[in-house]
């Protein structure tokens, strides 16, 4: 986005060449960009995590992944699985599924009280993963959902397709936004033509990466968030595309720009 590559090249030291320039943006980059690195992987550490997110970005997928890891490293017996999702068709069924491919069960809770018996039958379990609703960052069941997620000790893992639109991840981050420090997880990475816009949004609402997923293979497709190879892949010149402008454009774009912040008095010459 302009406004992320305005904070960083505002403050990029004037006496260095091209190649070292390139070399610094990319050192700040990563930087800025959190992970957990350097620290136990999610399905070492444990817990009782919800994945969130829009429809479609691959919530039922990855928590599929982190059971798979977690039985692998633990044993099935480590692992509870539930889902919230009732509004699909054949959620239940698809994370059943999985489930019984590792040797979990998956459980369904209907609403608040019975995820909370569920959560205390599962207590002992070294993980317990919480498929939701895919929803709209609009969508007025959003809060419900959000509000039966409202426990102690539930962390929430706000999931985000990897080739999205910037607007539309910045939209999908504000709308789940939650106290404390956001997990996050890049899905569908092997998919993104432009990484870019993704990483860009997780450095400026400074989300905390705790994996990227690389496929469908249940539990293979999955990575640790690596900043340093996470900011090399977005930096890569992707083929030629129908949306990127050519030279005799960019005239135009940057005149109307300057007309249009000149009226609304916003340009500083």
């Amino acid at each position: 986005s302009p406004t992320l590559a305005r904070t960083v090249l505002e403050r990029m030291p004037n006496d260095i060449d091209a190649t070292e320039s390139i070399h610094w943006v990319m050192d700040v980059l990563q930087r800025n960009l959190k992970t957990d690195a350097g620290t136990r992987p999610l399905h070492e550490e444990g817990g009782t995590f919800a994945l969130v997110g829009a429809t479609g970005v691959g919530k039922t997928t990855t928590a599929a992944k982190l059971a798979g890891l977690c039985a692998r490293t633990y044993g099935s017996a480590s692992v509870g699985l539930i889902t919230l999702d009732t509004y699909r068709v054949g959620a239940h069924e698809q994370l059943r599924a999985y489930g019984r491919m590792l040797g979990v069960v998956a459980h369904l809770a209907h609403d608040r009280a019975a995820l909370q018996d569920l959560l205390s039958l599962l207590s002992a379990k070294k993980m317990v993963l919480i498929d939701t609703t895919g929803l709209a960052p609009r969508d007025p069941r959003k809060r419900d959902m959000l509000d039966v997620l409202d426990l102690p000790n539930v962390n929430r893992l706000l999931v985000l397709n990897a080739g999205g639109h910037g607007d539309t991840l910045d939209d999908v981050v504000a709308s789940f936004k939650s106290s404390g420090v956001q997990q996050a997880i890049l899905s569908k990475i092997d998919e993104a033509v432009k990484l870019g816009p993704a990483l860009d949004a997780s450095i400026r609402h400074q989300l905390l990466l705790r994996g990227v997923t690389t496929g469908q293979k249940v539990p293979e497709d999955w990575e640790s968030a690596d900043a340093a190879k996470l900011v090399r892949m977005s930096m890569r010149t992707p083929e030629k595309s129908a949306f990127d402008p050519k030279g005799t454009d960019l005239g135009f774009f940057f005149t109307q720009s300057s007309k249009q912040f000149q009226q609304q008095g916003r340009f500083d010459a």
